[in-house]
């Protein structure tokens, strides 16, 4: 072999070199695109997955609170449609209330003593509220309605035969309840449709449901995180699972900036008012005494559905 044949195969061989790198280096640029693509376009489909889930997760957020703004505002409707009612009843009877009260100081008979004690209790805290010159001027005429009611009640049960309350306005207590649940407006529905003198189930039915949608509201409206957040040293309950009763509304006034002493007490007075309604009622409608009227059905469910809408009105 010449020597020039030995350069030209080793040209050749060079080129042939060259070549399988450039292949092998546009192989590479190739698989790099490839990748690239592929990876940009997994980026891509993550980025639209994630705002797909963004937005919706806007939807299912805006429409929760669009939800609790309608509950919110029904609630407030329904807890003005009790204040108004409230207004009215007050302009046209306030000054029954001393009457009342005056004629059950009066009475000498041992029947419902306690119911008689508890409404003069509750009379006196609401005029300690009266003389501390409450500010909002609203919660002080919802706590006259309140005493007085309660003068009714007591009025109403130590009579043998006892004038039939007056018709009230609507106090909005089905449309503040359907915000809760439509199973607690039914709750009270039905409670009310077995609030019949001939039912012996009608005082356990009554104040069951009662009792639960007094619960209900104070949960609600004053959580037991809430409520431990704002006084870690809040009274706790019993068995020490959550916040007390008193402790709960303490809260719901202190938003209200009306948590002195004497509406707190007022406020828990009123609750323990109604409540103890229900060991006269079960006593009557299971002992000795007989069955309540349809007269003193209608006064008590009176008495407890303003009790309802009252602690509606310091929860709101």
């Amino acid at each position: 072999m010449t020597p020039s044949q030995f350069r030209s195969m080793m040209q050749q061989r060079q080129n042939k070199l060259k070549q399988a790198v450039r292949k092998f280096e546009q192989d590479i640029d190739c698989a790099q695109r490839q990748a690239k693509a592929a990876h940009d376009k997994w980026v891509r489909d993550v980025n639209r997955e994630i705002d797909r889930a963004k937005q919706h997760n806007k939807r299912v957020v805006a429409d929760h609170n669009r939800r609790v703004r309608q509950r919110n505002q029904n609630a407030a409707a329904a807890v003005n449609k009790y204040k108004q009612a409230v207004r009215s009843h007050n302009a046209a009877v306030e000054r029954d209330r001393q009457r009342r009260i005056s004629a059950l100081r009066a009475l000498s008979s041992p029947r419902y003593i306690e119911v008689r004690t508890s409404t003069f209790d509750l009379n006196e805290r609401y005029e300690r509220v009266e003389r501390t010159g409450l500010s909002s001027a609203d919660l002080l005429s919802l706590s006259e309605r309140e005493a007085e009611s309660s003068a009714t009640v007591a009025e109403a049960l130590a009579t043998d035969a006892p004038t039939a309350p007056q018709p009230e306005q609507d106090s909005g207590i089905l449309e503040y309840l359907a915000g809760f649940s439509q199973d607690l407006c039914d709750r009270w529905k039905g409670a009310l449709y077995a609030l019949n003198p001939i039912n012996p189930d009608a005082a356990r039915h009554f104040c069951t449901s009662v009792r639960e949608i007094f619960t209900e509201i104070l949960d609600k409206w004053a959580d037991n995180e809430d409520v431990l957040e704002a006084d870690p040293n809040a009274e706790l309950t019993p068995n020490k699972t959550g916040p007390s009763r008193r402790a709960k509304i303490r809260y719901l006034l202190k938003q209200k900036g009306a948590d002195t002493p004497e509406m707190l007490g007022f406020v828990e007075q009123d609750i323990e008012d109604i409540l103890q309604l229900f060991h006269v009622f079960n006593e009557a409608t299971h002992g000795a005494a007989g069955k309540h009227g349809l007269t003193k059905l209608q006064h008590i469910r009176q008495r407890v559905e303003g009790g309802i809408m009252f602690l509606a009105a310091v929860a709101l």
